[in-house]
Order: C-alpha cells, then sequence, then structure tokens
C-alpha cells in the first residue's frame, strides 16, 4: 500500500524537479543574455555599479561570515579535511580567517572578471565587451565568488598581500582624479566671479566669489596642517615623521609656486585641495608601518574617496570632458559674448560635421572608432581593478615594510604629478594647455 502511494509521489516529484529546473535554467540563460547598452555612457555606469555591487557583497559575506560559513564547513566528510575556505577552522581566530578571506574571494573574483574584459577588448572585442550582457557580468561575479570557496586560502593569501602593496597605484592614480576635481572647482568658482563683475556696476559679487575661494583654500590647508600634527604625534616611527613632514613641506612648497604670476595655471584652490590629499596619503601610509605601529586609518573614509573618484571617472567629470556649450560658458565669463558665440557655432558645425554622410574611407574611420573604444573600455576595466585592489586593502589591510615603501612611493607620485601640471606649460611651450 505504501509503495502504491509514494511511488506517483516519487515520480510527481522527480518530473516538477525537472520542470522547475528547466524552468530556472531558461531563466538564468534569459537573465544573462538581457542589459545590453548602446552608448559609452552607459557602459561606463554599469563598470560603475558593478564595482559598488562587490564591494557591497565583499561587506555583506565578511561580516557575517563567521555566522553561515562554520554550519556547511562543520557537514562536511572528515576523509575531505578542511576544503577551501574550511581552512579557516584551524586557525588561531577563525572569525577573522573568515572576514578577511571573504573580502579577498570577492574582489579577487571581480579582477577575474576585468582580467577577462580587459583581454576581450584588446583582442578587439570591446564593443560587445562593454556594452552586451551586463546582466551577465553580476552574474559571472557571483559564480566566482562561489567556486572560490573550494579554493585553498593560501591562493587568496597571496592575493591579499599583493593587493594591499598593488593598491598604491590606484592611490596614486587617484591623484589624478583630486587634481582634475581642485582644478574644475577654482575655474568654476573664477568665472561666477568675472561674471558677477561683468552683471554689477561694483566689485561686491566679484569680491565674495574671491573671499569663498580663499577661505576654502585657508580650511583646506588648516585641515591638512592638523593632520599633519595628528599624524606626528602618532606615529613613534622615525621614518613616518619624516615622510610627513617632508611631504608636508613639498606641499606648502608646490602652494606658493602655484601662487606666483610666472605659474600661469595655478591655483591657492587646488594646490590646498592636493595638500590635504597628500596628507591622506601619508595617513595611509603611516596606517602600514610594520608591526601596527602606526595610527589606524578609519575605512570609510578612503571607500568614500575612492567612490567620489569613480563616479567622477564614470561621468567623465573634468574639463577635458566638457561639452561645447559649458566651454562656452567658462570663456564667457572671461572674454564675454563673442567667444560664446563662437564656441557655440564651432560646437553647431561639429554636430552638423558628425551627421554629415559618411565619405568613401568610412572603413578607416570605423577602424579608429573601434580603437578609440578599446582603449577606452580598457582604461575602464584597468582602472576599475586597480580599484578592486584597493577596497580589498581597505577592508583586509596587511601591514609590512614593502607596503609601507610603495605607499610612500604613491604619495611623492601624487605630489610630482601635480608639480608636472604646474611647470610643464613652462616646459613644453609647444603644447597648448590652455
Amino acid at each position: 500500500m505504501g509503495s502504491t502511494i509514494s511511488g506517483p509521489i516519487a515520480a510527481l516529484a522527480t518530473c516538477l524537479g525537472s520542470c522547475v529546473g528547466g524552468c530556472i535554467a531558461k531563466g538564468c540563460c534569459a537573465l544573462a543574455g538581457s542589459g545590453n547598452v548602446n552608448n559609452a555612457y552607459a557602459a561606463r555606469c554599469v563598470m560603475l555599479w558593478l564595482q559598488a555591487f562587490t564591494a557591497i557583497v565583499a561587506w555583506l559575506t565578511s561580516a557575517t561570515a563567521s555566522r553561515w560559513l562554520p554550519g556547511p564547513c562543520a557537514q562536511l566528510p572528515s576523509d575531505l579535511g578542511d576544503l577551501g575556505v574550511c581552512e579557516c577552522h584551524s586557525e588561531r581566530d577563525p572569525t577573522v580567517c573568515w572576514k578577511n578571506q571573504m573580502v579577498y574571494r570577492t574582489e579577487a573574483s571581480l579582477v577575474v572578471v576585468l582580467l577577462g574584459l580587459l583581454l576581450m577588448s584588446v583582442s578587439g572585442c570591446a564593443p560587445g565587451a562593454a556594452r552586451a550582457h551586463s546582466v551577465a557580468k553580476f552574474m559571472l561575479v557571483l559564480l566566482v565568488i562561489l567556486v572560490a570557496l573550494f579554493i585553498p586560502n593560501s591562493w587568496f593569501t597571496v592575493f591579499g598581500t599583493v593587493a594591499t602593496s598593488a593598491s598604491a597605484i590606484f592611490l596614486a592614480a587617484q591623484s589624478i582624479f583630486v587634481m582634475d576635481f581642485g582644478y574644475g572647482w577654482a575655474e568654476l568658482w573664477l568665472s561666477k566671479a568675472l561674471a558677477a563683475q561683468r552683471r554689477e556696476i561694483g566689485q561686491r559679487g566679484k569680491t565674495l566669489w574671491l573671499v569663498a575661494i580663499l577661505v576654502s583654500a585657508g580650511l583646506l590647508a588648516v585641515g591638512a596642517l592638523v593632520l599633519c600634527v595628528f599624524l606626528y604625534s602618532t606615529t613613534p616611527v622615525a621614518s613616518g615623521r619624516i615622510v610627513n613632514l617632508t611631504a608636508m613641506i613639498i606641499s606648502w612648497a608646490l602652494l606658493v609656486v602655484s601662487v606666483l604670476d610666472w605659474c600661469e595655471h595655478g591655483s591657492i584652490l587646488c594646490s590646498t585641495v592636493v595638500m590635504l590629499y597628500t596628507m591622506w596619503l601619508v595617513y595611509e601610509s603611516m596606517s602600514v608601518l610594520p608591526d601596527g605601529l602606526g595610527p589606524q586609518c578609519p575605512m570609510w573614509i578612503g571607500l568614500a574617496i575612492c567612490g567620489f573618484s569613480l563616479v567622477a571617472f564614470a561621468l567623465g567629470v573634468g574639463r577635458s570632458g566638457a561639452s561645447p556649450d559649458q566651454a562656452a560658458r567658462l570663456v564667457d565669463a572671461e572674454q564675454g559674448g563673442a567667444a560664446t558665440t563662437e564656441m557655440r557655432e564651432g560646437g553647431a558645425r561639429e554636430e552638423e560635421d558628425a551627421t554629415a554622410p559618411a565619405p568613401a574611407d568610412s572603413g578607416r574611420d570605423a577602424d579608429a572608432e573601434d580603437s578609440r573604444q578599446m582603449k577606452g573600455f580598457s582604461l575602464q576595466c584597468a582602472v576599475h581593478a586597480a580599484a578592486a585592489l584597493y577596497i580589498t586593502a581597505s577592508m583586509a589591510p596587511q601591514a609590512g615594510q614593502f607596503t609601507f615603501v610603495s605607499h610612500v612611493v604613491a604619495v611623492f607620485a601624487a605630489l610630482f604629478f601635480y608639480g608636472w601640471s604646474l611647470i610643464a606649460p613652462k616646459v613644453l611651450t609647444s603644447r597648448d594647455f590652455s
């Protein structure tokens, strides 16, 4: 009697399982094939959201690892031993091990996906890699994380060590975005001051904007000095104090150079922005001193600066990416309406040229466009991969001598980049830096 009842139920369960499994498989395939985008801006935003999604997954899985990992690890057969991430069972502090290993595995999965996209881009598949199957990129990150759970911890410990040192590359590159922000901020407020001067008979409007620039620069400089004093007092190591004071002295020297009449492209506001960022880089360096001798750097501040830089990079914020109308408004504030009309007419002519029929050599134009897309998307992949290394280092830092040295190099690389931006127009006189 029991078999009479259980037989049909078992057959029904098997049928339903195969049907549900088939539906799920079809749904996953359809989901992976969705999310195609049709322009470069949307593709950049997808990369930004992929980075944010992975960082959130890393934070959630690492914060709760000690709650959901021990149970499955305890159910493993004894003949398998500690498999993959379950090796943390034998560590002195399993909670810290699980936390760090989940950060390493999650961010390493993103790096693997980004390197795959980079390889596709340089192989001639940049348009497809950038714009096709956006949802599949998110699904692939989750799939790689799942596979990584069964890979030995030693592999990802090495990844964490490399990421902590290599994150200095991102910090140095991030200084370029910070400089661009500083220059853009100074230009915007200066243009408003000049526009106020044109609208009013007196100098009150212009004076208020110039005072705002000086007050903002003063606050940033004071913030940098306070941070310098804090780092000096909390760092007992002589090498750390030397790096701190040297970076501050060079920052003030660049500030003085930027306000001289000789330096036509200098800006006191941009100089103080770079000064404060340099002190933050010094803070990052002190936090990775060997044996944890330096002050601990708040993780959320570094991640916030990283997020700001990536958003600016994705949105194309900066003077070089200004449209003809935006550039016209800035020139209008400095030279008057005639320049505005000329620039807008130039922008209109460019739009007409863009919509005109393609010439006979359209094949070469198509190749040039493909090359431009390849370089642009390759740069996106490289920047986000470097950012993933920095996020790894922020969530699961590893102090050490080599890590400290690499971060110190990033400090002085940022100062060199800003110093070069000040003197380049005088050295390379044949180039147009306007």
